[in-house]
């Protein structure tokens, strides 16, 4: 959880200074007595060697406080200098629902994210670090952004029963792969309907299909790409024909944000996420479509 990880920085980056200034008092073994502090002409000394800690310290871990900094600051950061035409800013927004949660510019190929950042984030969550693993998972994602379990979601959910779904499965798939795959997102769909309901997102399964789950694949192919790009493990070329490929996906099924980020929430149901992963991003999107000053507001969604 990246809140979470904001503030053990803050913590332990705090505790690292002082610290190291407390460590630089000590060594000076100046008297602790207050008569004895002011009258010292050591006093001077301590303090400007505690500023000079202080400073070191806040230079050492600038760049962390620069991402603290962020994430304390506005979920809708827009790039007053992009250079991207409203069309451009339209299709990089596809990526929004991760955007408005790591609080970078949401209008623009640079997100504000420091270098060390982003590619620890590309490290750990897609095992990307160069050209040729960058171009493998946005080719996968790619894959996947047009290809769908959705006729058979929808099948499922009227045959109803597990041995009924299971026959029409072996029937339907030649591919092993495909039918575990097909199988296990028609489970969390049974499993996340209730909850999606409840919390607004469909009425009823008739909904969950119509919608689908276009949104979520849109969104991770645009964010995943634009990090890349900004690593410089791709080019603006190749970002751009990934980012046409979700623009494209997001509007065979889809017309209007709302569904969007629907679609984004119904995406990560079946991906995986539990219930205290998706009523948080419940929240987020529900910024999006809500909240005045989000970019939603101001692009349309339309082509």
């Amino acid at each position: 959880n990246m809140k979470k990880r904001t503030i053990f920085s803050v913590m332990f980056m705090l505790c690292l200074v002082a610290q190291e200034a407390s460590a630089f008092r000590l060594r000076l073994k100046v008297p602790t007595g207050s008569d004895s502090d002011e009258s010292s002409p050591y006093t001077w000394i301590i303090y400007a060697v505690i500023a000079i800690a202080v400073l070191v310290g806040l230079y050492t871990y600038l760049k962390q406080f620069k991402t603290v900094f962020r994430h304390l600051g506005s979920s809708f950061k827009m790039d007053a200098k992009t250079t991207l035409s409203s069309d451009q800013q339209r299709k990089v927004l596809l990526g929004a629902a991760y955007y408005v949660q790591d609080k970078v510019y949401m209008n623009s190929l640079k997100t504000g994210m420091t270098s060390e950042e982003r590619e620890e984030r590309l490290d750990d969550a897609w095992n990307i670090s160069n050209n040729k693993n960058a171009m493998n998972v946005l080719g996968e994602l790619k894959v996947e952004c047009k290809k769908s379990y959705f006729p058979q979601i929808a099948e499922a959910f009227k045959l109803k029963t597990q041995q009924d779904i299971d026959k029409y499965l072996n029937d339907t798939f030649v591919n092993q792969s495909d039918l575990l795959a097909c199988s296990k997102q028609i489970e969390r769909a049974f499993k996340s309907i209730g909850n999606l309901v409840k919390l607004g997102i469909v009425r009823n399964e008739n909904d969950f299909v119509r919608i689908g789950d276009a949104g979520w694949a849109a969104s991770r192919l645009v964010y995943v790409a634009r990090m890349c790009l900004e690593s410089k493990f791709i080019n603006e070329a190749e970002f751009w024909q990934f980012v046409d490929v979700a623009d494209e996906v997001a509007h065979q099924s889809l017309t209007s944000w709302e569904d969007f980020g629907k679609s984004y929430i119904i995406g990560l149901c079946l991906w995986g996420a539990n219930g205290y992963e998706v009523k948080h991003q419940v929240r987020e999107v529900n910024k999006l479509l809500e909240d005045l000053k989000s970019p939603w507001k101001t692009f349309p969604f339309g082509k």
